[in-house]
């Protein structure tokens, strides 16, 4: 779920603003080809999602008392912050490759901003709520502007973009996104604005509850502290790149070093915007980014589609598996009844429709694209020959 939107707007050379990746000091341009280890994470974090998705709506609660469960329950903390930090890796790379300078960064991406922005809210669309939705209910409007994974990543994706379109140095951009990342981590330490269910009439703004939702309420992803994380992933972009050679091995060091610090300062049981939690998840998802540059790119190349259609596979999966508006979905129909064997094959089975949907969409999509341009151009032919009396036209 990233940004790669490319502008194809000509370069314009500047002193002012040079490519992210020609600032002095940078080192070389990056080679054009794909980087292994963030196809594999980006794949990995898709698997971990759905996975872990389809297996909190299914698995029976024996069954998640059992000791490989729990492990597996604790692991599946950093799901969240790998997609994120792999959303904020993927799109700086995009920006360092691409054309686009100054405000024709974020101009690039807004697109991409609604979209993720549209997604979002409409997959909280209260559909067994609309009646209490028109008249002004508290709780069903905290619902639907409950801020989730891709409200954050599109709010943090702006941010990035309009950081990076400044004309500084990379070393300049570079603490800019730091400076945003703590910014995050400590908003993140306040309590937030609790939303008072008892209070039926909407009392307040629609949007001073959007501010409110994003920055806490009964969001479970506000953007303090998750989208730092987008921003320390930005951060690798910027001074790792490709992630190869040195890069994995600074990843590597890095993150050892913060899990080391953090290990036994009591993590598990700390609050989601405890500074001390955020290191260490980052910690160790560096760990796993170092580990993941060992991938041979041939590897990466085959399950780089997976990694690719990570928005899709999101917007369809979590109707699937949770439901949407008055659809149940597995949650509702099967529960927390499962074994572990069976759920695991449900959740195969919800990865691979939701992949194919996913394709299948794209394809009509480009069907449908391509039909509407050789339309538009068989019309545009038509007048340009009309103009001329038809002659050429009708001759082709």
């Amino acid at each position: 779920m990233q940004a790669t939107h490319q502008t194809t707007e000509p370069r314009r050379p500047s002193a002012v603003a040079p490519p992210l990746h020609a600032v002095p000091g940078a080192g070389a341009p990056p080679p054009r080809g794909r980087i292994a280890a963030l196809d594999a994470a980006r794949a990995l974090g898709v698997l971990a999602m759905v996975f872990g998705h389809t297996l909190d709506a299914l698995l029976a609660t024996a069954v998640r008392a059992t000791p490989g469960v729990e492990l597996y329950w604790k692991a599946r903390g950093f799901t969240a912050p790998l997609f994120l930090m792999v959303s904020g890796w993927a799109v700086t790379v995009a920006i360092s490759r691409g054309r686009a300078r100054g405000l024709a960064i974020p101009r690039g991406r807004i697109g991409r901003v609604l979209l993720l922005l549209g997604i979002g809210y409409a997959l909280r669309w209260p559909g067994w709520g609309v009646e209490r939705l028109a008249a002004g209910d508290v709780e069903v409007w905290a619902h639907f502007l409950s801020f989730d994974a891709l409200h954050t990543i599109a709010v943090a994706l702006l941010a990035a973009s309009l950081v990076l379109a400044l004309p500084w140095s990379r070393r300049e951009h570079t603490w800019a996104i730091g400076a945003l990342a703590l910014l995050c981590v400590a908003l993140g330490m306040l309590a937030p604005a609790p939303i008072v269910p008892g209070i039926p009439q909407l009392s307040r703004s629609i949007a001073a509850l959007v501010v409110e939702q994003a920055t806490g309420g009964t969001s479970p992803f506000p953007l303090f502290p998750w989208a730092a994380y987008f921003f320390v992933g930005a951060l690798v972009g910027l001074l790792a790149g490709t992630g190869g050679g040195r890069s994995a091995a600074g990843m590597a060091l890095v993150g050892a070093v913060l899990v080391a610090g953090t290990i036994g300062t009591g993590v598990g049981e700390m609050p989601m915007g405890h500074p001390l939690l955020f290191t260490f998840r980052c910690g160790a998802v560096l760990l796993v980014l170092a580990a993941l540059s060992t991938v041979p790119a041939a590897w990466a190349a085959r399950v780089a589609p997976i990694g690719r259609a990570s928005l899709g596979v999101y917007a369809i999966h979590v109707p699937v598996v949770y439901g949407w508006s008055t659809f149940t979905g597995l949650t509702g129909r099967i529960g927390p009844h499962l074994g572990l064997g069976h759920a695991l094959l449900v959740a195969t089975a919800v990865l691979l429709g939701s992949f194919a949907v996913h394709l299948a969409f794209q394809r009509v999509r480009s069907g449908l694209g391509a039909a509407a341009g050789a339309v538009w151009e068989r019309v545009g032919l038509r007048l340009e020959g009309g103009g001329r009396g038809g002659t050429e036209t009708e001759g082709e």
